[in-house]
């Protein structure tokens, strides 16, 4: 198909409708761009417009941002259009590569037909690079599909319990503030249903130590404690209303802790009944520290993991490599990007901090990056970054987990970085030798001196280091 043939559709989904704009190959318009709803009458007309394009000889590639729902019947229809026509094609793009496409367009007001001409714009400059990458986006199963909208079901409710976790904590603050003690790290169940009996410190004064012992983990003496911290405590007076905001709280959130936990054993037995996807779990479930739902996030989040050729690639692309910032002599560390899901930085803390807790290996980490001087949430993020990067290595090489082959990898990619510099620097001369003539800074002469220095034992060192073959990175 000539370059010529070629015309780029962007849609850009709104719920209900949708914007569509085609270009040609030099990023011209065919027509003004136009709207169709979400619905038979709308899929009629795209069916018949995208047709018509293929009749008169035109091959179409359309394009649209994965906005994680309302495409997917839009998706569904051009794809059914591509099994009987060739020279139609449907990829799902990544939002934030698109947004950068249609920031550089430069216009005033963005609207919905400026959008699909950044979408339409976006796949004709990337679409003989990325084509195979864009072509997994539209090739998963149903059961992936489905998988994933109940992973999301589940962050949804997560969020919903964690609302009603921090309204409930403002107002224990005021009713029974001395029973936020046992809620340091987590809130155990005992203290939500005493709550919910028991709404108050004036009502756990009230109440009478059978009463209390009643509810499954408070014991006679945990239940004479509680008397006498309600009895001084420095409690607000709680209302009958109150009172009944924080016994309803509480049933909330026992009530989404039940339908979270049967959602999430769905979700595992479903990833335990797939061949490839059980043996998914347990690669990542030989570190001690995975449970199978951290496992079963981790691959949802993660997707199709081959795509990503490199570590740094795979941090980049969900935001937990260090951002730098680089100018003349200086390069000065910024915070973690940041970029991509939150989801999955969210996931990798939870992981980083299992693992933290019961790996030795993640341990020794842990206490050597805090020994350094740095604070926990950095180094956190130096877990995250290595746990992601350990993960992935085990599911691309196929190999359980082994932290001998990560320290084996640490000691040889700190004597290829020592050459690389070197060797960056050399390329960079090409056109002119190394010399200190020129009125640098002492920081730029500093590094020509070791640049210049022989790197003969080096270059040996890595060359030993790399007889082994080595899986995990």
């Amino acid at each position: 198909m000539m370059e010529a043939n070629l015309l780029f559709m962007g849609m850009d989904v709104s719920k209900g409708y949708s914007d569509f704009l085609v270009l040609t190959s030099k990023n011209k318009p065919i027509e003004e761009n136009y709207q169709l709803d979400d619905n038979s009458g709308g899929h009629e007309i795209l069916t018949e417009k995208l047709a018509d394009l293929t009749a008169k000889g035109y091959k179409v590639i359309c394009g649209v941002e994965n906005t994680g729902g309302y495409e997917r019947n839009w998706v569904k229809c051009v794809k059914n259009l591509s099994r009987a026509n060739e020279n139609i094609e449907i990829y799902k793009l990544n939002p934030k590569a698109v947004k950068h496409q249609i920031q550089s367009l430069l216009r005033r007001t963005v609207t919905d037909g400026v959008s699909a001409e950044g979408i339409a714009m976006y796949m004709n400059n990337n679409y003989a690079v990325f084509k195979e990458n864009w072509n997994k986006s539209t090739s998963q199963s149903n059961d992936i599909t489905e998988d994933k909208m109940l992973y999301g079901m589940i962050q949804s409710l997560l969020k919903q319990q964690t609302m009603k976790k921090n309204q409930l904590e403002k107002i224990v603050y005021q009713v029974f503030p001395e029973l936020l003690k046992y809620t340091k790290n987590s809130t155990p169940q005992w203290v939500y249903k005493l709550l919910e009996k028991y709404p108050s410190a004036s009502a756990v004064k009230r109440a009478k130590i059978k009463g209390l012992t009643a509810i499954r983990n408070i014991t006679e003496q945990k239940a004479m404690v509680l008397k006498e911290q309600a009895i001084k405590s420095v409690a607000t007076p709680a209302g009958t209303i109150v009172e009944l905001m924080v016994s309803q709280h509480c049933k909330d959130i026992s009530a989404l802790n039940m339908e979270i936990k049967s959602l999430k054993k769905v979700l595992v037995q479903s990833y335990e009944g797939k061949e490839i996807s059980k043996e998914d779990l347990e690669i990542l479930n030989s570190v001690s520290g995975i449970s199978d739902w951290s496992a079963v996030g981790f691959l949802i989040e993660i997707g199709d993991y081959s795509r990503f050729e490199s570590t740094s690639q795979l941090a980049a692309f969900f935001g937990v490599n260090p951002s730098y910032k680089q100018s003349g002599d200086g390069k000065f560390a910024n915070k973690m990007s940041k970029q991509g899901s939150p989801r999955m930085r969210a996931l990798l803390y939870t992981i980083a901090n299992n693992l933290k807790n019961h790996d030795e290996y993640f341990k020794s980490l842990y206490a050597k990056y805090m020994a350094k001087g740095k604070k926990h949430r950095s180094v956190m993020g130096i877990l995250m970054h290595k746990a992601l990067r350990v993960l992935w290595g085990m599911l691309k090489t196929r190999t359980k987990y082994d932290a001998g082959i990560d320290r084996e990898n640490q000691k040889r990619n700190t004597l290829a970085t020592e050459v690389a510099v070197v060797e960056i620097s050399i390329r960079a001369r090409r056109h002119q030798e190394l010399s200190f003539e020129a009125p640098i800074s002492r920081s730029n002469s500093n590094k020509r001196k070791a640049m210049l220095e022989p790197q003969v034992s080096i270059k040996d060192k890595i060359t030993r280091s790399s007889e082994h073959s080595l899986q995990q990175t």
